[in-house]
Formats: structure tokens, sequence, C-alpha cells
């Protein structure tokens, strides 16, 4: 305990690691993004978490929409748009990105 008073800005040093390591983990924001999308003829919530979730388990990314759109329930009709969360490696992520790097050529006349 004597040393432990003579080197006081160790215990400083670890309070300070844990505020930031408490910080850290609370401003996670789990690498997802929202969207809104519309909804189609034909899909469930079990669906739209097939295409969305990425690792998330069904059950918790459709607990996060329900949270995030104030459903009490899991039905949706179409037509109706909602906000997802779109977590950075599900397939949809890799569809955008592959859609938005495509380039177009254009031939020229020459006579």
């Amino acid at each position: 305990m004597n040393w432990l008073q003579k080197n006081n800005y160790i215990v400083v040093l670890f309070i300070a690691f844990v505020i930031m390591g408490a910080f850290l983990l609370i401003m996670d924001n789990g690498d997802s993004t929202y969207e809104h999308i519309e909804i189609n003829h034909g899909d469930t919530l079990w669906s739209l978490a097939e295409q969305y979730r990425g690792n998330m388990t069904v059950q918790a990314w459709i607990e996060k929409v329900k949270l995030e759109n104030n459903m009490n329930h899991e039905k949706i009709i179409v037509g109706q748009v909602i906000s997802i969360p779109v977590n950075e490696d599900s397939n949809y992520m890799a569809q955008k990105e592959a859609e938005e790097n495509h380039t177009i050529e254009v031939a020229s006349r020459e006579q």
C-alpha cells in the first residue's frame, strides 16, 4: 500500500484508461449505417434481415428495426418506408459498392 501511495500517478493512469475504455465502448456505433427502404410486395422483416443483417442474428436485426421505427409488431405494409440498419459486411453493401463502381466507355465515330 505504501508503494501505491508513493506512485499515485499509476492509479490516475489506470483510472484514465478505464474511463477511456468505457467511453469507447459507449460510443461504438456497431459499424452500422441506416438506410430508408420502401417495402415491396412479398417483403417480410425476416427476408429483409437475410439481405441486410450482415453478422447480426436475424432476431437482433429485427428487434433493431422495430426499435428504430417504433414498431410494436413485425407486420410491414407494401409502400411503407422504414429505416433499417445496414452493416458494412452485409450483402447489400457489397452490391451497392459494385453498382457505384460502374464505368461507361463511349466509342467515337471516326470518318
